[in-house]
């Protein structure tokens, strides 16, 4: 069977590509399970935070770090595991990211207090950086633009498969057992998906000619994490404390370094003329947005419902399910119909669909019954579902393919940082706003919530506008626009 993603000349003449080593839809599957595990497993997390809190003794905003801790790790290796893998091969990232991720989880399960914890997360983060930069570098690369929007697709379904199962199957584990269950389960799958990996994921040689830009990396992994430390630990420091402000502007000022060390380079980790097409920069910044403003009730609604509401882990689990399930509902489909009639005005009404649904949680009270939070949920799963593979469709194919590892590391980089900020955003917010977690709900409590989900909206509407004007055109089943 001829392999869709080009001719033989056209593999040989591009260096590093895909070798005709296993069938796309074999790439699919190794690339969808292992997607399927990562997102179960931080839906899982975010279940287990309450219980997480409680045994360890810590309060709402630092159990916020066993999430943020992940996402900030991810988040600066993104872009250095994208390039990784487009010199060296997407798929031998791709297993030692799996490989890490397995170990690390058993390390988060092992550990004795919060910062054995932290530390974990971060080296679960790193291995799931290597994943996450990879798998979309994966499929592109083995299928055709025709049918690119279909199998992003099939990985957001995957994707949002994980988030629906992740959350009851966490109540149960939690309920049952504990919560460093949540951990030491992610090692089999991880095993299994590795050794997929290793007989079906195509082979690729080094491309030579080109070099890793060390400067670049260390700049970013130095300077990244100390601006966002610096940006979440603000409302508990003190903005105007010299520990903000140091961490801030180091973070700042060595990210500035890093642009300037990008521009020079010649072969850098983010070529910033990627930048230069509007359809890139504007699905960027979309994804940024939503997955701020999808993040923001992720981690208020567990304590909501069980603190609030008085719901168990495991029903609280199947209910925070109603909303990944719904994505994994419409992601493949909409990703299809991407293909037909382009991204734009489907990215721009999913998230149209999503405020809606943040505005509709905003109204929740103290007697507000568990079947409103479920609706709610659903209609944000909606339109997350309509916008999420158009989106990504659109981003990687605006990008060059010898720089499908760095666009997906972009494309990475945009959610990961999204959902860190929408973390912290979560927790600044609410407690700015009065909020206390740890014991039931008064009603300042409440209107902190109300708050925080009224900031999601807004949010989200700059999102849809900034995918409203993106521009670009279809194009043989995506969307392209001249830089």
């Amino acid at each position: 069977m001829p392999d869709p993603s080009g001719s033989d000349e056209e593999r040989a003449a591009s260096p590093g590509a895909a070798s005709p080593v296993g069938h796309p839809r074999l790439v699919l599957m190794v690339v969808g399970l292992g997607t399927f595990l990562g997102a179960a497993q931080g839906s899982t997390v975010n279940l287990a935070l309450p219980d997480i809190g409680r045994d360890l003794g810590i309060a709402i905003d630092l159990t916020g770090w066993v999430v943020s801790a992940f996402l900030l790790a991810v988040t600066v290796f993104l872009l250095v595991a994208g390039r990784a893998g487009d010199l060296l091969g997407h798929r031998r990232v791709y297993l030692v990211g799996q490989v890490l991720f397995g170990v690390a989880s058993v390390g988060a399960g092992l550990c004795g207090d919060i910062w054995m914890l932290i530390a974990a997360r971060l080296a679960q983060g790193a291995g799931g950086a290597m994943v996450m930069a990879t798998s979309p570098a994966l499929l592109t690369t083995s299928f055709p633009p025709s049918q690119r929007g279909r199998a992003l697709g099939m990985l957001a379904t995957a994707t949002y498969t994980g988030l629906t199962l992740g959350p009851p199957i966490g109540g149960w584990v939690v309920s049952q057992w504990s919560w460093r269950w949540v951990f030491f389960l992610n090692l089999p799958v991880a095993l299994l998906i590795t050794v997929l990996g290793w007989l079906y994921l195509p082979r690729a040689g080094r491309r030579q000619g080109l070099h890793f830009d060390w400067g670049g990396a260390v700049t970013l992994v130095v300077g990244l994490p100390l601006l966002l430390v610096g940006l979440a630990q603000g409302g508990r420091w003190g903005w105007g404390s010299w520990l903000t402000i140091a961490c801030a502007a180091a973070g700042a000022s060595l990210l500035v370094l890093f642009v300037g060390l990008q521009l020079r380079s010649t072969s850098p980790l983010l070529d910033f003329v990627l930048f230069r097409s509007r359809v890139f920069t504007g699905a960027v910044l979309s994804a940024l947005g939503n997955y701020v403003a999808l993040f923001i009730p992720i981690i208020l609604l567990p304590f909501y419902l069980i603190e609030a509401l008085g719901v168990t882990p495991s029903r609280a689990g199947l209910l925070l399910s109603a909303q990944p399930l719904m994505m994994a509902l419409v992601a493949s489909p909409a990703g299809r119909l991407s293909d037909r009639i382009g991204s734009r005005g489907l990215a721009t009404g999913g998230l149209v669909v999503l405020a809606c649904g943040l505005a509709g949680l905003s109204t929740l009270g103290a007697d507000s019954s568990v079947l409103s939070v479920a609706a709610w949920l659903a209609v944000m799963g909606l339109g997350t579902g309509i916008f999420i593979s158009p989106n990504s469709s659109a981003l990687m194919g605006s990008a060059p393919r010898a720089q499908q590892g760095v666009a997906g590391g972009v494309m990475a980089v945009a959610r990961s940082l999204g959902m860190i900020v929408g973390v912290a955003a979560a927790t600044s917010i609410f407690v700015a706003a009065g909020g206390h977690t740890g014991r039931g709900w008064v009603a300042a409590d409440f209107a902190a919530m109300k708050v925080a989900l009224l900031v999601a909206m807004v949010v989200c509407i700059l999102s849809a506008l900034a995918a409203a004007l993106r521009g670009g055109q279809r194009q043989r089943g995506c969307d392209t626009s001249a830089t």
